[in-house]
């Protein structure tokens, strides 16, 4: 592998406070240097790339992926999964444990990581699962999970509901070193509901979910982490109720990271109306308010990163034909009939990100609303903290994962263009500004739309 010589990015490190530009000698695997523009001498063999206009930053990392392999390869693969990942910016994602059969073996992950090594693209970081088969009844084992390579457990897409198992997950993830995230949903208080509780849900004829599904459940596990001693991550939080309880709990001494995600930050319950159940996710978008409300946790800390909860799924499970017509101008059919509300109710949830999750990111930045080191906090730093990487900084001797963001490029979201295998997307169509230009894995180009005269062989 020959060495890459980056010049003239302006290079952003939150783990140092680095934000000016600088020339990057990347060297096999690790960064060999970091200096002001001139001051490196590079051997001629090295393969330069000028990066003028663009941010060199440690690389993204994503803790809430869904690849669906094993089990879905109609959805995702591993490999188309982490090749999207990688066109996003990403160089690691952690891949949730709602497989089929479930990440709750070490058989099921070796086969993951195994898959993911033939794979010239971002790395696989394996989320073990709470409870055998996500079932709620039985523990998994941890400590089995842990010695081959899981770095996370959760239960996502199901809420852990007995406090008792959950609070031993949480004292034995403790004791190992890793995290546990939580999806947080009260099944007794979503009785059914599909989208947000509240006028759109009415004028769709659909029932409605209240906020308190999830900030209830918050309450509850910020009291068993408590008790417990022990941290918890809380996966896409996506209420105001939600944040100020994180606050609170964080002022009684409470060990608490969370996420928040692209969709839930940009868009809100009305975008069910343009487009149907490709804006249908488990928690479902919210009020105008809870939007706000995540934007500013965003800027001001409480929420300490960005997620994709990337969740590809076929049209079959998007419920796409039953649905024909009934959503966007100009064929709106509300409300919906018994049989359609039925298909919607039924219909999956999740949206993908990992291809948009930067630019909607990025929006947050040109509008003011985050600065740019905190954006790459939010998306490299303290995720690698959280999975206990070694990636997250931009040093002399660490590793040579990389992102190179142009935030000016402007491009629209291709309605067909995406790597990942799926296309449940709210955001196809739409102009967005900025985007991943390069991706770097351990010192190798796994992704780029840099144009042959930017790179000097």
């Amino acid at each position: 592998m020959k060495p890459l010589f980056l010049i003239g990015a302006v290079a952003i490190d939150p783990a140092s406070g680095l934000e000016a530009q600088r020339d990057i000698l990347l060297s096999g695997s690790t960064i060999a240097a970091i200096a002001p523009p001139g001051a490196l001498k590079p051997e001629p063999a090295v393969t330069t790339i000028d990066v003028r206009g663009c941010w060199v930053v440690p690389g993204l990392i994503d803790v809430h992926t869904h690849l669906r392999d094993p089990g879905f390869p109609q959805k995702e693969t591993i490999e188309s999964g982490l090749r999207a990942a990688a066109a996003g910016g990403f160089v690691a994602v952690a891949a949730m444990a709602n497989t089929d059969p479930v990440n709750d073996s070490p058989e099921v992950t070796n086969y993951m990581l195994a898959r993911a090594a033939q794979v010239k693209a971002a790395a696989l970081i394996p989320v073990g699962a709470v409870t055998r088969g996500l079932k709620g009844v039985e523990a998994a084992d941890y400590e089995k999970l842990a010695a081959a390579g899981v770095r996370m457990f959760s239960d996502d897409g199901m809420p852990v509901d007995d406090p008792a198992l959950l609070s031993n997950a949480l004292e034995v993830a403790h004791h190992l070193g890793l995290p546990v995230s939580l999806h947080e949903e009260d099944r007794g208080l979503v009785r059914g509901g599909a989208i947000n509780a509240g006028a759109v849900a009415q004028s769709l004829g659909v029932a409605g979910i209240a906020p308190a599904a999830e900030s209830e459940r918050v309450r509850r596990d910020l009291e068993l982490a408590l008790k417990a001693g022990a941290p918890i991550h809380i996966a896409h939080l996506s209420t105001r109720e939600s944040i100020e309880l994180v606050r609170a709990g964080r002022r009684h001494g409470a060990q608490i990271t969370c996420e928040a995600t692209p969709h839930h930050f940009t868009l809100d319950v009305r975008a069910v109306l343009d487009f149907g159940t490709d804006a249908k996710m488990n928690p479902p978008l919210r009020d105008t308010a809870d939007v706000d409300a995540l934007r500013d946790a965003l800027a001001d800390g409480t929420i300490d990163m960005i997620a994709t909860d990337h969740a590809p799924h076929d049209p079959e499970s998007k419920r796409a034909s039953e649905l024909a017509g009934c959503f966007g101008s100009p064929h709106k059919r509300w409300p919906l009939d018994e049989a359609q509300a039925r298909a919607f109710a039924a219909a999956a949830n999740g949206v993908i990100g990992l291809e948009t999750a930067l630019p909607l990111a990025l929006d947050l930045v040109h509008r003011g609303l985050l600065k740019p080191m905190r954006l790459i906090e939010l998306m490299s730093t303290n995720p690698a903290r959280l999975l206990k990487l070694e990636g997250g900084r931009l040093a002399q001797g660490d590793p040579a994962d990389i992102t190179i963001i142009d935030p000016n490029l402007e491009w629209t979201v291709p309605p067909a263009g995406f790597i990942s295998r799926s296309h449940n997307s709210p955001f196809t169509g739409r102009r967005l500004k900025g985007r991943a230009v390069a991706t770097i894995v351990k010192g190798e180009v796994v992704y780029s739309l840099f144009p042959h005269s930017r790179a000097a062989r």
